[in-house]
């Protein structure tokens, strides 16, 4: 247990007991430290998080006679249970609240709008309900907001940013929540994330959130969002957007020719500056869920997600400009006409998924110049032809073929007839392939030595001269 001595250090400003293999009851009397730290005035930091085997409910009371000058306050990771007491709201100077991961149930206190200075709350991973009846205008200089997975439900509230233009990210996946983006968005103006995967949001494409300056991560993915992501009108251009998942949802149309020009963090590298947070994203690369750490300072994993939707038309060539793209995910949907050959230019993408649309034509050559490549999926298309050969190509098993009964060559068994050759391979410098060209070089020596050979042959049959 947590010894309630602890209290007695009346002078202690920092206590960090996460991360060990404490246990107990936190509203038993044998282990209600939490009242016995009433003694320390001065206590600003309080952390005992990632202790698996702390169980039972944040005490009002203990909660209570904590210092009024605690700032920091982490219990993440443990099995807390019932509902956060609104006595938490008389920590007055909090600035950042952990209690993330644990079995919390019922709703936000509406008092929390009394934590004026707090600029980090995590409350994801617990079994919070209701809606989100929060002011949030009241924090106005919140800059971090998670609540993602959880059970909330009605709308987002429109006072998200309508005074607080702090909030880098803000996090709502994995609940309940209906209706729209509240137009309020528009507002934070230094908002880096925004996710709010997996609820029921019936909306159209925010193409006005392409005016804030500093979003990189817009993740949508698995609502009810409709309609165009092309809108002839917006001049919005989402210049830093790194990060992009509309998977799952119901958008239509043709794919955005405009939409993919303007993305200028993906062509080029764009600086960033002020600060260093770090702030969790969940995308799907590789067929995987995985979560990345995105750092302000650093240039993150870029990926485009539109799979899951009924996105139709060919594939624009602008895509291929997208150069410092890593993973582009454009399966099920009902994409049709060619693979572009300017896909060859993606230099820096992992993954490729094409697969399940109507595509047709042949594999592009010139994706052989992917050395990067290491998970393709062209799958349940009309594509044709000999698959291109060389390079990451010859790694890549059958699986990744499958449903194209036009394709034939390596790694499938049905072979290729012989007026099906492959396309010559490009290499990374547009020069083609050193054997082909090899052999270019060989067959102009062989057709000029034979046009010498016959030239001479005639003159000296015809002059008798030399005579041997």
């Amino acid at each position: 247990h947590i010894p309630v001595t602890l209290g007695n250090l009346r002078d202690l400003q920092v206590l960090d007991l996460a991360y060990n293999d404490f246990s107990g009851t936190l509203s038993s009397l044998e282990i209600n430290f939490l009242s016995s730290l009433a003694n320390c005035n001065d206590l600003r930091f309080l952390g005992f998080g990632g202790n698996p085997l702390i169980t039972g409910y944040l005490n009002p009371a203990s909660i209570g006679n904590l210092s009024v000058s605690l700032q920091y306050f982490y219990v993440s990771g443990c099995n807390i249970n019932g509902s956060i007491p609104g006595e938490i709201c008389n920590l007055t100077n909090l600035v950042i609240l952990d209690l993330s991961g644990n079995n919390l149930v019922g709703s936000i206190p509406t008092t929390f709008t009394r934590l004026k200075h707090i600029q980090r709350l995590h409350l994801s991973s617990n079994f919070l309900r209701g809606p989100l009846q929060i002011d949030f205008g009241n924090w106005n200089v919140a800059e971090y907001l998670d609540f993602s997975r959880n059970q909330f439900s009605g709308t987002i509230p429109d006072s998200v940013c309508d005074r607080n233009n702090n909030l880098r990210y803000l996090a709502l996946s994995d609940n309940q929540l209906e209706g729209i983006l509240p137009l309020s968005l528009i507002n934070c103006s230094e908002l880096v994330v925004l996710d709010v995967a997996g609820n029921h949001l019936s909306d159209t494409f925010p193409h006005w959130l392409g005016m804030l300056p500093k979003l990189r991560v817009l993740i949508l993915r698995s609502n009810k969002f409709h309609g165009s992501i092309q809108d002839s009108n917006a001049t919005s251009s989402f210049p830093k957007l790194q990060m992009l998942d509309l998977s799952h949802n119901d958008f239509t149309s043709l794919l955005p020719t405009k939409f993919f020009q303007n993305l200028k963090a993906l062509k080029e590298v764009i600086e960033y500056r002020n600060d260093n947070y770090r702030f969790p994203a969940n995308v799907t690369i590789k067929g995987l869920e995985l979560k990345f750490a995105i750092t302000v300072r650093m240039p993150i994993f870029s990926t485009i997600d539109l799979s899951m939707n009924g996105f139709h038309g060919k594939i624009p060539e602008v895509v291929g400009e997208l150069s410092l793209l890593h993973a582009l995910n454009l399966s099920h949907n009902n994409l049709t006409g060619p693979i572009p050959t300017s896909f060859g230019n993606l230099i820096g993408l992992e993954s490729l998924d094409f697969s399940f649309n109507k595509l047709s034509g042949r594999i592009p050559s010139q994706l052989t110049n992917l050395t990067f490549l290491e998970v393709v999926r062209f799958q349940n298309n009309n594509l044709v032809g000999p698959i291109p050969h060389g390079k990451q190509f010859g790694t890549f098993e059958n699986d990744s073929y499958i449903g194209n009964l036009g394709l034939c060559g390596f790694p499938l068994s049905k072979e290729c007839n012989n007026d099906e050759r492959p396309e010559a391979v490009q290499d990374e410098e547009g020069n083609g392939n050193g054997i082909a060209f090899i052999w270019k070089v060989a067959m102009m020596g062989y057709g000029c030595g034979m046009i010498l050979g016959i030239s001479m042959a005639y003159i000296v049959f015809t002059t008798g001269k030399p005579r041997w």
